[in-house]
This record gives C-alpha cells, structure tokens and sequence, in this order.
C-alpha cells in the first residue's frame, strides 16, 4: 500500500486485519457501514489514508463513497485510533464546504473544490492543503491503526498470527 512507513510487522497486521474486513463482501446486502467498529475502523483509515495519500483531499472529496456516508464515519474512525491530528484535518477540511452534508452533494462538492484553487489544474487550496497535511501523517496513522488491530485482535481472527510475527 503506497505511502506507508510502517514497520514491516505493523504492514504484515495491517494487511491481515484488512483482509478480515471483506469477508463476506460478495453478499448482496454487504456493507462496510455495517462492520462492527473494529472492521469499521480499519476500513475508514485505510481508505481515507490511501485516497488521501495517491490523490490528497481532492481524490477524497471529488467522488462519493458508496452509501455516500457522512464523513464523521472517517473523523470518527481516525479518533478511535488515537490519531487526533488526522482527524482535526479531515474535520477541518470537511467545514470547508459552504453548505452543509457536503457528502451529499457531488455536484457542489466539485464545484466548491475547483472555484477554491487559484486556477484551474493547481492544488493550492486550503482544503489540498488539508490534505497533504493528513497524508504527511501516514506512518503515525498507520503505527497508531496496528496498535488499534492489536488491541481489538478478537475482531481480526486472520490477523492474529501476524500479531505475533516479530520482524525479520
């Protein structure tokens, strides 16, 4: 996964636990809105890391997630796992937009992202700041994801034996 500086053991958890995530995704009514809180967790970090990482908030915000949720599910997600100035980021950039529920308006939601940059093609708005900002924690953010895994490993059955892997 790009952008990861985690050690090689948090990554083999990571992974692990992420797997445990998607079991069960081929049901029709699956969702990941759905999860238990642990595998909710690791999902909404994961996902909004990754986004954020390979295309920063723009990536995150130009597009609606399935289900289209309420971007407290990602805020939340961040503050379960202890990494509080990731969350203050996405929260912060999240009360960028001029209306309200941006995570319903895809169309808004575009427009506000482009008229915010100085010009068309550049990422220099307070909201792509933001983000680079959140994507620059990406090693803390994973290191405090494994502590998390770890410390619900009951709810990542396939990610216990890579708990207990030390690194090689």
């Amino acid at each position: 996964m790009p952008g990861r500086q985690e050690s090689k053991e948090d990554s083999a958890l990571i992974s692990a636990a992420y797997k445990e995530v998607f079991v069960g995704c081929k049901a029709k009514d699956w969702s990941a809105y759905r999860l238990a809180e642990p595998l909710l967790t690791c999902w909404a970090v994961v996902k909004a890391q990754e986004v954020t990482y390979n295309g920063g908030f723009q990536y995150f915000f130009e597009n609606d997630w399935p289900d289209k949720p309420n971007y407290r599910v990602f805020i939340d997600a961040f503050r379960r796992i202890g990494a509080d100035e990731a969350a203050m980021w996405l929260e912060e950039a999240v009360d960028q937009f001029p209306f309200s529920d941006p995570h319903l308006h895809y169309e808004r939601r575009r427009e506000h992202l482009s008229a915010s940059r100085s010009k068309p093609g550049t990422c220099d708005s307070v909201i792509d700041g933001l983000g680079n900002r959140l994507g620059d924690l990406g090693g803390d953010t994973y290191t405090k994801l494994a502590a998390y895994i770890r410390a619900n490993i009951d709810a990542f059955p396939s990610a216990r034996f890579a708990a207990t892997q030390k690194p090689v």
